[in-house]
């Protein structure tokens, strides 16, 4: 017994720790996307071709390049404290709008029952089932890629479970007793789904928006690696993937870097994410 409780405070103590370490390294990588490259090191953009494809460590006329360079000898660190603002404030546009557009959708299914649910449980299905990727290459490949249609093409690739789980819970949430109380007080749709339905399924929208947010992040840096991505001049960790993938074998850092940058965030996210989701599930309070 003494050893099954020795274990159960090891591993909530790992958990904390692991918890602490994700919310530091997330606050740190916000705060580079707030401030943008104001904390860089160097001038991102500032190019140098006698310090081209120089190895982590190396110390060039305008500092040490902790990370290295790369092909055109820009500091490959402050790439990367530049790239955080378009890796997290385009997911982060798209998941608000898929979770709006979801939610919205959701609940109007979820209330009004009928026609409305199977249509929307006949589009949710087919847009499961073509690949999203595919579908997002074939509309930035058509139209001009802009931050606009980046944030939208993500959102359409994450809306749908959004609307899912809002639709089962206010399916569930409509057929209370005080929701019928409010129909004989003649409150109307809007009232009802605005003041009774979505603050009960808040709390697990928000669990799924912090998973959604690694997913777009992920999807951001997809289309920034085939050069679909948002059109900046700063290059994305996504565009950075792609740039150093013809010097794998003989500048390693150029994709090992912007590489573990996205796994660290969107980890960070997932970790955060799941913690969240203890906290608001009343089965899982206990652990």
């Amino acid at each position: 017994m003494t050893e099954a409780v020795a274990r159960a405070i090891s591993a909530l103590r790992l958990n904390r720790a692991v918890l602490a370490i994700a919310l530091i390294v997330l606050a740190i990588l916000v705060a580079l996307a707030i401030t943008g490259d104001a904390l860089a090191p160097m001038d991102p953009a500032q190019q140098s071709l006698r310090a081209r494809l120089k190895p982590p460590g190396f110390e060039g006329r305008t500092g040490i390049h902790w990370l290295g360079t790369d092909a055109v000898g820009r500091d490959i660190l402050s790439l990367i404290v530049a790239g955080a603002r378009p890796a997290l404030l385009v997911s982060g546009l798209a998941v608000a709008l898929a979770g709006f557009i979801g939610v919205l959708v959701g609940m109007f299914a979820g209330f009004r029952g009928g026609r409305m649910v199977d249509l929307l449980l006949y589009i949710t299905n087919i847009q499961l089932a073509f690949p999203f990727f595919l579908l997002a290459v074939t509309i930035v490949g058509i139209v001009r890629p802009s931050v606009s249609l980046v944030v939208f093409v993500i959102a359409l690739g994450c809306w749908v479970p959004f609307a899912r789980i809002a639709y089962s819970e206010t399916m569930q949430i409509v057929e209370q007793e005080y929701i019928e109380a409010v129909h004989v007080m003649r409150g109307t749709t809007f009232r009802i789904l605005l003041r009774h339905v979505l603050p009960n399924i808040l709390p697990n929208i928000i669990v799924l928006a912090t998973f959604a947010l690694g997913t777009a992040i992920v999807m951001e840096s997809g289309l920034s690696f085939v050069g679909l991505g948002v059109p900046t001049r700063t290059p994305t960790w996504g565009k950075m993937l792609s740039e150093g993938r013809d010097y794998m074998q003989t500048a390693w850092w150029l994709t090992v870097f912007p590489g573990f940058a996205i796994f660290l965030l969107v980890l960070s996210i997932n970790v955060c994410g799941e913690r969240l989701r203890d906290i608001t599930d009343p089965k899982l309070m206990g652990r």
